[in-house]
């Protein structure tokens, strides 16, 4: 069992005592405050502040683990995937150049390098004048060119948008440059649309995603820090009333003093409160992380990491901070509040 006398607790004036028991009207605040119930007898705590800002680490460990855990596997990677959409943003503007450039009767190993001239400074330029490297410097032909495993164009951006369209390419182009050019201008316009309806839909679904990445980035971190700032007051207030109104029934001998202390009751310790919201943050960030992901880009568990990556630590973190800060101001008010009660009360 625990002994609740072996706590450090500081007093009205300020002096810092090992132990609680003597008399709850002194005490301002208390490390661990385990309280013994009267009738029962049972040992029921942590109650102090020590305790409550202790549990923050719990919350904060898991968020962080989770989150850098995730960040840090992805975070190289999506700086690739992030020049693969680039590309893909373009690549209909450059397929319609390699198009006409085929139409012009340019065989495909010229085209790849003058759509590169023209697209210079472009995501698509880089791509074009990759494939148009490794044919001039590697001797390699143009499907080499572009699927090698090693040094093709499509091992530096990988993309399935692009890896279609190219392999179009080259079905089409054994077939004749007419054809290689039809099929690339089809290709772009196909992409053209495709990119329509995306943005279409992003628009469509902009409040909802707006809003979700408001709870995940500020809202839900910051309702459950004020939540658990005013809980830890109100239960440090509560748990000192009931035991000053307790120790005047005593030296009374009046029931009504009993009631009242049962009415006020000890209520659950902040220490556990404020894990279970904390892991409830946890949980709702990871949840609408996936929901953001499956809304804006489908099945994609490369960005989904990413995402909980990112939004883990810095809604953990903020969490985190804006509870700690809050349960010590709160309960600095509190603690004021009572000792002067207790004192006039004494």
């Amino acid at each position: 069992a625990v002994n609740p006398c072996l706590d450090l607790t500081i007093g009205n004036e300020g002096i810092m005592s090992k132990c609680s028991v003597q008399d709850q009207r002194t005490v301002q605040y208390s490390l661990l405050d385990y309280r013994k119930d009267p009738k029962s007898g049972l040992v029921n705590g942590p109650y102090g502040i020590g305790a409550a800002v202790l549990s923050i680490a719990i919350p904060l460990g898991l968020g962080l683990s989770l989150g850098l855990y995730f960040f840090l596997r992805t975070k190289r990677i999506i700086k690739i995937r992030q020049q693969s959409k680039k590309l893909e943003q373009e690549f209909a503007s450059a397929l319609f150049q390699l198009g006409n450039r085929l139409g012009d009767g340019l065989p495909a190993e010229i085209a790849f390098s003058k759509v590169a001239d023209v697209m210079e400074g472009t995501v698509s330029g880089k791509f074009f004048n990759l494939v148009s490297t490794n044919i001039r410097k590697l001797g390699y032909g143009v499907e080499q060119a572009i699927f090698d495993p090693q040094h093709g164009a499509l091992s530096y951006y990988p993309s399935n948008l692009i890896e279609s369209s190219m392999k179009v390419f080259v079905q089409s182009s054994r077939k004749g440059p007419q054809v290689a050019a039809q099929a690339m201008i089809n290709v772009s316009e196909y992409i053209k649309q495709m990119h329509r309806v995306d943005e279409r839909l992003k628009d469509l679904m902009a409040d909802i995603i707006s809003s979700m990445k408001s709870q995940i980035q500020f809202l839900t971190p910051a309702i459950a820090g004020i939540v658990i700032g005013i809980t830890s007051m109100i239960t440090a207030i509560l748990g000192s009333l009931g035991s000053q109104i307790g120790a005047l029934a005593a030296e009374g001998g009046g029931a009504a003093g009993g009631g009242l202390m049962d009415a006020f009751g000890s209520g659950v310790p902040t220490y556990y409160f404020q894990i279970i919201v904390g892991l409830y943050v946890v949980q709702i960030v990871y949840i609408l992380s996936l929901m953001i992901n499956g809304i804006q880009n489908g099945s994609d568990k490369l960005n989904e990491r990413y995402l909980i990556g990112k939004n883990e630590t810095k809604s953990t973190i903020i969490y985190c901070a804006i509870a700690f800060f809050l349960m010590l101001m709160f309960n600095i008010i509190a603690g004021t509040i009572l000792g002067t009660i207790g004192g006039s009360v004494g």
